[in-house]
């Protein structure tokens, strides 16, 4: 009998695990449109993941799950990289292992939530995350919630959310996992991560240590040399070979983790994780400056802490709760280094830290609804301050506190639609944003094939951002009378999933998605230079974004063990500035906003035959223009369009005693000449080479349930 709940919880595939009672009897799971389901306690370590029946959770939401083997098998890369690769945002990079931000359907970086564990990790000097910074190595699970469905998660993503979350072992007993990279321009990348569960407890370790000179060539074509004969006269020019100068970088993470699982307590978790990265900052390509002058880093150290807990009452009613901590402090240093002295220019140091608390209730009345209450609260401190010569005391010491509140009501009509609505109230200083209301449908056009769906989407949402620390303080030029941004988005689309057995073992999978979106956002927030010199910002801009966004996902399985993966994205996102001309000299209204593609594709094709792995993967972004005028006349007016390739191969060994992977990459195949922001060259073709190791000890006995 209990053999049978088992298999029943895995073919209704329900959204959440629920404990109750104690000892090892099995755990009921509330109630999602069909029936109840269970789970055992050991089946809380594992997800399963069927197209049955739509859950009652999701209805309407656009979502874009990053498959794990995407970010388990690009160990070296940054969430910047595999963004880039693996979804239609459009990356702004300023160069290797420099400052990347990800800009969501035409928004700015700010109008990006991000959340790791639940907590929001957004800077609340600057409102932007820097992907760089954040492994792929210590993301067990990502997820990307495109326009109003991020109001699912927290407000203020007027472009979407990103979802980072890290999970519980699968395996039990230990586990040791070491990973050696060696890459072009003296790169060296150290993976280490060691595992321990049984029953009850988890527990993970893992530590990223990555250095690089990272003083790769490159053509600059910012500049031209001219060779003269014995006249004076000009009788060859060419555009000099230069090296990245002053890009060294030396990161080090730790990521500790810990989960408890108790049938009366629940469901707890723990994660800490700790950053020091230390970054030279390059020359721009148009700097003649000689870089052993001059020293051009930036410092930084960063905690951040999250705690979980999930308990159900029952079987209609689960709670969850949520709490954070993060600090970081971040110096950046340019100074100059003349006759042995060294002088100050700028020497800046902000710290930042952010603490966060969430209740959540979900409650099922019935197998077809979902009533949900979320309440959050927030509190930011920044010191931001220059130690040096020109730039005396504190710029700002301000903090604030933020609140929201967020009630959700799904309901499913019958087995083909449902509906969803959210309102939430957010508060942040003393001021009250206006009510945030949001709705989502759903229509199942195929729902009775067992291994086929077709959904269509629909929602429509308000939402609101307001200032960072930054836009409101920073001295000078902070503007403390600024109003949140507004914005109103309209999303509709189709998401399949279909299996098709073909002949034998032969089967064809395919998930796609494609969606239309529409947002117009006011009192958009915009740095101008003002009368007395410098740069202050003011909501001043009206922009109108939309277009349409595309997700093929497709496996074949093939005999003699052979199978081949394909995935694909691609967006089409005009983002038109609509705001009056600001002077007789403004030419932007009705053009492009300034670095963003209207065109953005990417694909990967990845051939399996026993233990080799072929990759081949490709990205495309359109030019991008550098004034909100769009001038091309002047060649720094626009960023050409550029096309990148990729290859890896790699073989996997297993031994009595270990297993082991080999792994070669070429980035760059072709090596194209590109940048994604103006002055800012990137690296032309390079090497990476990884050796995995997993030393493999005798598996304990599963225990008796």
């Amino acid at each position: 009998m209990n053999l049978l709940i088992v298999l029943l919880s895995v073919l209704l595939s329900t959204p959440l695990s629920f404990l109750r009672g104690g000892g090892n009897e099995a755990y009921p799971v509330m109630r999602e449109a069909e029936g109840e389901a269970f789970l055992t306690p050991d089946s809380l370590m594992h997800e399963v993941s069927v197209t049955a029946f739509r859950r009652l959770s999701e209805t309407g939401i656009q979502r874009t799950s990053l498959d794990t083997m995407v970010l388990h098998q690009n160990v070296a890369l940054s969430m910047s990289d595999i963004l880039t690769a693996h979804s239609p945002l459009y990356v702004k990079s300023y160069g290797r292992a420099t400052e990347s931000t990800v800009e969501f359907r035409g928004t700015s970086p700010a109008h990006t939530q991000v959340l790791w564990n639940g907590m929001k990790i957004n800077s609340p000097m600057l409102g932007t995350v820097d992907f760089s910074t954040i492994p792929a190595y210590f993301v067990d699970q990502a997820n990307l919630l495109h326009g109003a469905s991020s109001l699912t998660l927290t407000g203020g993503g007027l472009g979407g959310a990103i979802e980072l979350n890290n999970q519980p072992l699968r395996n039990k007993g230990l586990g040791l996992q070491y990973i050696q990279g060696i890459g072009s321009f003296d790169t060296y990348d150290q993976f280490l991560r060691f595992t321990y569960a049984n029953d009850r407890w988890s527990s993970s370790t893992r530590v990223v240590y990555a250095t690089s000179d990272n003083d790769f060539r490159y053509t600059n074509y910012d500049k031209k040399i001219d060779e003269r004969d014995a006249d004076g006269r000009i009788v060859r020019s060419y555009h000099p070979t230069e090296r990245n100068r002053s890009g060294y970088f030396h990161d080090l993470h730790i990521l500790q983790e810990a989960y408890y699982t108790d049938a009366r307590l629940g469901r707890l978790g723990a994660a800490v994780w700790f950053t020091h990265s230390l970054r030279g900052l390059p020359f721009l390509s148009v700097d003649y400056r000689d870089d052993t002058d001059f020293t051009n880093e930036q410092l930084q150290n960063a905690v951040r802490s999250a705690l979980s807990w999930q308990r159900p009452f029952g079987d209609a009613l689960v709670m969850d709760a949520h709490a954070g901590y993060s600090y970081q402090d971040m110096a950046y240093d340019y100074s100059t280094k003349r006759a042995s002295v060294s002088t100050d220019i700028t020497h800046s140091q902000s710290y930042s830290q952010q603490a966060f608390v969430q209740a959540k209730v979900d409650y099922m009345p019935a197998s077809s609804w979902l009533l949900t209450a979320n309440l959050e609260i927030a509190y930011n401190h920044v010191r931001s301050h220059d130690k040096s010569p020109f730039h005396i005391g504190d710029n700002y010491n301000r903090g604030r506190m933020e609140t929201s509140l967020s009630l959700s009501a799904k309901y499913r009509v019958n087995k083909r639609l449902a509906l969803s609505s959210i309102l939430r109230e957010e508060l942040y200083r003393n001021d009250f944003v206006p009510l945030i209301p949001a709705l989502f449908a759903e229509y199942a056009l195929l729902n009775k094939h067992p291994h086929s769906s077709l959904v269509f989407k629909l929602s429509v949402a308000r939402n609101y951002r307001y200032p960072s620390m930054d836009d409101l303080y920073f001295r000078p030029g902070g503007n403390p009378d600024l109003r949140p941004e507004r914005g109103f988005t309209y999303d509709g689309g189709l998401e399949g999933n279909f299996r098709m057995p073909l002949r034998g073992k032969t089967f064809l999978s395919l998930k796609t998605n494609l969606s239309a979106f529409d947002s117009h956002i006011t009192d958009w927030i915009l740095w101008t230079p003002n009368a007395k010199g410098f740069w202050q910002p003011s909501n001043l801009k009206r922009v109108h974004s939309y277009g349409i966004e595309f997700m093929l996902d497709t496996r074949l399985q093939l005999p003699h063990e052979w199978t081949l993966m394909l995935t694909g994205n691609y967006a089409f996102t005009p983002s038109i500035n609509q705001s009056r001309d600001l002077d007789d000299n403004d030419a932007s209204y009705g053009k492009q906003l300034v670095y963003v593609p209207r065109h953005s594709a990417n694909a990967t094709a990845r051939v399996q035959w026993r233990s080799w792995t072929f990759a081949y993967q490709w990205n495309s972004y359109s030019e991008r223009f550098t004034t909100t005028s769009n001038e091309v006349t002047r060649i720094t007016g626009r960023l050409k369009p550029y096309y990148m390739n990729d290859i890896s191969l790699e073989k996997q060994f297993r031994w009595r005693c270990v297993q082991a992977s080999l792994k070669g990459i070429v980035n760059n195949l072709f090596g194209s000449e590109y940048v994604t922001v103006l002055s800012r060259p990137m690296a032309g073709r390079n090497f990476e080479i990884f050796l995995e190791l997993k030393p493999q000890w005798k598996p304990r006995k599963a225990s008796r349930e």
